[in-house]
C-alpha cells in the first residue's frame, strides 16, 4: 500500500496524542513500511518537519523512523546486495534533494543518520553541511566540527557509563556519525577506561570497516594488562568466530593471547522470565527475557531469523516498564508471546548459531554482548535435525495420534493456532500464480516441507518448556505435523494443515483488497482494453476513474466493446481469479496504479473471450465519466465459439467458394461474404456508455452537457 504525506502525518499525531504509556504503531501500521517508498517518505518527513514540530513530537516522529527503518534492514537482510545499495543511493538522494529544496530539520538529520547506520547501511554524506545553521550560498563557511572536543573524562562522566555496551549505546546515537581523524582520538581516550577493552572490542565487529579498523588500532595500543578488565572471554571468542572483517583477523590472535593470560573466570549471566513468539511466515521469531549479570538486572529483547540468524538484540538497562506488562500488552494485540524456561534457550540457541555461521551472518554489537555471558555450550552450533529434536523433546511416537493429526490439527488450540496460521499463509507471489487454493500446496506448501517441519519443531519446543510446568502440552502434536512432512507419499494423501493454510490464503487474499479500497485516492486512467489473440487486432481506448468497482469496469468493456451482456464473467491478477462476491467493494485503484498494470478480463467461461485491461497513462484528475479515445475492430458475435474460431470465421468469409454449411455458419454469426466489415464506431461506442450512466448510476443529466 502506497501511503500519501498526509496520511502518514496524520497517522503520526494521532500516535503522539496518545498518553505516553499507551502509545503503539499497530502491526497495521507496521506493514505500511514493507513498501520501501513509504520507508523514504517517512525518512524525507523526519529530515525536513519544522523545528517546533520536532520540538513537540520529536520522540514520536523518532519512533515512527525507527519502525519503518526495521522493516526495511529486513528487506535488505533477505535481499541481493545490489538491492540495498539502491537503498542507500535513495537515502543519500533523498539527503542531497532535500537540501536543496527545504529547510533540513539539523535534529532529525543527526537522528536519521544514526539510526541509518544502527541498521547497517552506508550513507556517504557529508553532515557538517548537512547540520549547518544555513548553508552559504558560494557553498563556503560551512560549520564544521570542533577540531577540538571538550573534555571526553567530563563527557563520560556525565552520562554516567559503567560497562562497554553503554559506550556502544552513546557511540551509535551521534557518535557513529563523526568524521575518522576525530575517532582516533575518542578511542584512544575510551581505551584507558575500565569499560574500554569492552567498548574497543565491540567495536572492531561495527559494519564500517574504517571505524572497525580505528578501534582495533586503538586496542591494540593499550597495554596488555588492561585485559583483565575483559568482561567475558567469551567475548573474544564470539568476535573471532563471527568476525566480519578481514583487516581485524590479525590482531584477534594476539588479542585472545592476552585476554587468556589476563582475564578472569566469572559467574555467568542468570535468566529470570523468559517469554518467546512462534516463528512468523519470514521465519523469524522474538524473544524478551530479563537478565542477570554484574549484579544488575537487564531485559534483553532479541529477534531471531531462521534463514540469517540473530538479527538484532535490544538492550535495556532500566526498562521503562516490567517485563511482564510489555508483554501482556503485546499479547492484547494478538502478538502472542509464551513463558518458557530457561532451557529452551539453552534448546534454540546452537541451531541459531548453526545457521548464523552457515550464512556467515556477523552479529551485532549487542548481541555479542549479552551472548559472551552465557555458558559456553549454550553458545556452540549445532545444526536443525527433526530426529535430533525429537530425542532432546523426549518425543512419543504414537501413529494413531499422528494419522489424527494430518487429518486434522484442531487440538493444537485456538490461542496458539490462529495467530501461528495467519502468518504461514501462502505470499503474494504464489497467489498470483495460483488459479486455485489447491494449486498453492504444489507451488508453495509441499515445495517448503523443511522449512515448515522447521517451524513446527519449534513449536514442539516452545510446547515442551513453557511456564508453568502443570499446562497441557502439545509437543507431540507438533512433532506429529513435522514427521508427517517427510512421509513420501503426502502429496497422494490429505494434510489437513495445509489444506486448510491454503484456502486461508485465498480468504486473507481478498479481505487485503477490501480493506485497501477505502484509502486509494482518485485518479483518472486511460487504458487499453485489447480482445487477447484477434487476428485483426480489436481494442478500445477508453478513459475511465479508477474508483470504479470491477462490476462497473465489467459494464464499460460491455459497451465499448459491444457485448451484449449474454454470459458469465470474471477478473484475474496475473493467474488469479479474484472472487465475484467481491466485484461490488473492490475499485480498479488496487490493481490499475501505475503504466503498464493490467488486469484480466474474461467472459463467456464457454467461448472464454479474454481481455486485458492495460493501463498506457494516469491522468492528474479523476474521470468523471467513462469516454472511448479511440479503437478498433468490430466485436465477435455472441456464441460464435470462441477467438480462434471467430478468426477462422473472418478468413473463411473472403474464401470465393463457400459450401453450404459454410455459408450457413457465417449467417449464423452475421458475417456476409465479400462485403467489408464495419469500421469501429467510436461514437456509438461513446452513446452506449451515456446510456449506461444516464440509465444506471448518474441521473444528473448536466453530467453530459
Amino acid at each position: 500500500m502506497k501511503l500519501t504525506p498526509e496520511k502518514l502525518s496524520s497517522a503520526i499525531e494521532e500516535y503522539a496524542n496518545q498518553p505516553e504509556n499507551k502509545r503503539h504503531i499497530t502491526p497495521q501500521q507496521v506493514q505500511w513500511f514493507y513498501d520501501p517508498e513509504n520507508v523514504f517518505m517517512m525518512f524525507t518527513l523526519a529530515i525536513t518537519v519544522p523545528q517546533e514540530t520536532m520540538d513537540d513530537i520529536g520522540d514520536c516522529i523518532k519512533d515512527w523512523f525507527d519502525a519503518a527503518l526495521s522493516e526495511l534492514a529486513l528487506i535488505a537482510i533477505h535481499s541481493p546486495k545490489d538491492v540495498k545499495q539502491q537503498f542507500e543511493k535513495s537515502f543519500e538522494f533523498i539527503l542531497e534533494y532535500s537540501q536543496n529544496e527545504s529547510e533540513l530539520n539539523q535534529s532529525g538529520v543527526l537522528f536519521c543518520l544514526s539510526e541509518l547506520k544502527r541498521n547497517q547501511f552506508h550513507i556517504r554524506a557529508n553532515l557538517a553541511e548537512l547540520i549547518a545553521e544555513k548553508k552559504p550560498a558560494d557553498g563556503t563557511n560551512v560549520t564544521p566540527f570542533p577540531s577540538k572536543l571538550p573534555s571526553l573524562k567530563e563527557l563520560l562522566a556525565e552520562e554516567q557509563i559503567q560497562s562497554g555496551i553503554q559506550f556502544i549505546e552513546i557511540f551509535e546515537t551521534g557518535l557513529s556519525v563523526v568524521p575518522i581523524e576525530m575517532l582516533h582520538i575518542i578511542f584512544s581516550e575510551v581505551s584507558h577506561q575500565a569499560w574500554g577493552i569492552d567498548a574497543l572490542l565491540l567495536l572492531t565487529q561495527y559494519f564500517e570497516e574504517p571505524i572497525a579498523l580505528t578501534s582495533a588500532q586503538a586496542l591494540d595500543q593499550s597495554p596488555s594488562s588492561g585485559w583483565k578488565n575483559l568482561s567475558y572471554l567469551q567475548l573474544i571468542n564470539l568476535c573471532v568466530r563471527f568476525n566480519r572483517h578481514p583487516s581485524i583477523k590479525p590482531y584477534l590472535k594476539r588479542w585472545k593471547k592476552r585476554a587468556l593470560a589476563h582475564s578472569k573466570a566469572r559467574e555467568t549471566a542468570t535468566i529470570g522470565d523468559l517469554y518467546v513468539s512462534h516463528v512468523d511466515g519470514n521465519d523469524c521469531a522474538s524473544m524478551m527475557m530479563e537478565i542477570t549479570f554484574a549484579g544488575q538486572q537487564h531485559q534483553v529483547n532479541m529477534m531471531l531469523d531462521f534463514k540469517s540468524g540473530i538479527r538484532e538484540s535490544m538492550f535495556y538497562y532500566t526498562p521503562e516498564q516490567p517485563l511482564i506488562e510489555f508483554v501482556k500488552q503485546l499479547s492484547d494485540e494478538l502478538i502472542q508471546f509464551t513463558p518458557v524456561s530457561s532451557d529452551w534457550l539453552q534448546q534454540v540457541l546452537p541451531w541459531i548459531f548453526s545457521v548464523q555461521q552457515t550464512k556467515n551472518t556477523p552479529l551485532d554489537l549487542y548481541s555479542l554482548y549479552w551472548l559472551s555471558q552465557l555458558p559456553i555450550s549454550w553458545t556452540q552450533s549445532e545444526a536443525f535435525t527433526l530426529e535430533q529434536w525429537g530425542q532432546k523433546l523426549a518425543y512419543e511416537v504414537d501413529p494413531k495420534r499422528q494419522e489424527q493429526m494430518r487429518l486434522g490439527y484442531a487440538n493444537l488450540g485456538y490461542d496458539i493456532q490462529q495467530p501461528l496460521m495467519m502468518s504461514w499463509l501462502a505470499p503474494e507471489e504464489y497467489l498470483l500464480k495460483a488459479k486455485k487454493p489447491r494449486d498453492l500446496l504444489k507451488l508453495y506448501y509441499y515445495a517448503n516441507r523443511d522449512v515448515f517441519a522447521e517451524r513446527l519443531a519449534y513449536s514442539a519446543a516452545i510446547e515442551n518448556y513453557k511456564l508453568p510446568p502443570e499446562e497441557p502440552r502439545l509437543k507431540n502434536e507438533y512433532l506429529d505435523l513435522a514427521h508427517t512432512l517427510y512421509d513420501p507419499n503426502l502429496n497422494r494423501k490429505r494434510f489437513g494443515l495445509f489444506n486448510a493454510l491454503s484456502e486461508l490464503s485465498f480468504q486473507a487474499f481478498v479481505m487485503d483488497l477490501n480493506g485497501l479500497s477505502d484509502v486509494i485516492p482518485p485518479q483518472g486512467l486511460v487504458v487499453k482494453i485489447s480482445l487477447l489473440e484477434a487476428s485483426p487486432a480489436v481494442w478500445r481506448r477508453v478513459h475511465i476513474s479508477n474508483q470504479m468497482t470491477l462490476n462497473e469496469l465489467h459494464e464499460v468493456i460491455q459497451e465499448v466493446m459491444g457485448w451484449e451482456y449474454e454470459h458469465l464473467y470474471s477478473f484475474h491478477i496475473g493467474n488469479t481469479e479474484i472472487p465475484e462476491e467481491n466485484y461490488d467493494q473492490l475499485c480498479i485503484g488496487l490493481f490499475l496504479q501505475e503504466e503498464g498494470q493490467a488486469l484480466t478480463y474474461r467472459y463467456d467461461f464457454g467461448d472464454n473471450w479474454e481481455h486485458e485491461i492495460t493501463v498506457e497513462k494516469v491522468l492528474e484528475k479523476d474521470v468523471i465519466k467513462p469516454k472511448v479515445a479511440a479503437g478498433n475492430g468490430i466485436c465477435p458475435a455472441e456464441d460464435s465459439g470462441g477467438i480462434w474460431q471467430w478468426n477462422y470465421l473472418l478468413k473463411l468469409r473472403k474464401n470465393k467458394q463457400l459450401t453450404e454449411d459454410e455459408a450457413e455458419r457465417l449467417e449464423y454469426v452475421g458475417l456476409a461474404p465479400y462485403q467489408e466489415l464495419e469500421p469501429f464506431d467510436k461514437e456509438k461506442a461513446n452513446r452506449r456508455l451515456k446510456e449506461l450512466y444516464e440509465n444506471e448510476w448518474y441521473r444528473d443529466q448536466d453530467l453530459f452537457d
